[in-house]
């Protein structure tokens, strides 16, 4: 009886020390900080760990995708793709400047001192996770996260407001970066597919 009187107390420490940890030691990293803060690495949609791919940048923000010559990737996606000209991506935002942060906190709701703050002094990326259709041009969120210099999400600031948009009613950096990433996945997919089908 004093043994499992022991082992229940020593579990029930556990628990407390877990529920009493800073949310930054528990939070997922979804990326690992490189040279300037820059991306080094990133989670994509299957869990693995790829080198992030340039698709758009600005005076305020660098975007970035996961590897898609990645083969867990292509072969999630690749139904999709051929069968309604649809894949799903994340998309990496590396914040150059403080300023573009705040402007995703106000378009949010979010605009009070503390996430001001936030932006100036904690969050370094945001991730968005989108389904984009390349034949109506097309694109959906899924879920947005920030995420901060550490590479780990902030806790309390996902959004899972699924809305969907034309390319040509977003701005010219994310209507470049939706082009570019549909272009490299385009030449990934028609890779894949020749080596299921058999065509070298």
């Amino acid at each position: 009886m004093d043994s499992r009187i022991r082992v229940n107390a020593v579990l029930l420490a556990a628990i407390l020390v877990l529920l009493w940890l800073p949310a930054s030691c528990t939070a997922q990293q979804v990326v690992q900080r490189g040279a300037l803060g820059r991306p080094a690495e990133m989670l994509d949609e299957t869990g693995e760990w790829t080198t992030p791919l340039s698709v758009a940048r600005d005076s305020d923000v660098e975007i970035y995708i996961p590897d898609v010559s990645n083969q867990d990737w292509l072969k999630k996606n690749y139904p999709d793709f051929w069968n309604k000209h649809q894949y799903e991506m994340t998309f990496l935002t590396f914040y150059r400047t403080p300023r573009a942060c705040k402007m995703n906190m106000i378009n949010w709701g979010n605009n009070d001192a503390a996430h001001m703050d936030a932006c100036e002094k904690d969050i370094g990326y945001r991730l968005h996770r989108v389904s984009v259709d390349t034949h109506l041009k097309t694109v959906t969120l899924l879920e947005a996260t920030m995420v901060d210099h550490g590479g780990n999400i902030v806790p309390g600031t996902t959004e899972n407001q699924s809305m969907s948009r034309t390319w040509t009613s977003l701005g010219a950096n994310t209507q470049q970066a939706l082009e570019q990433a549909t272009d490299l996945v385009r030449k990934q997919m028609q890779i894949y597919d020749r080596r299921l089908n058999g065509n070298h």
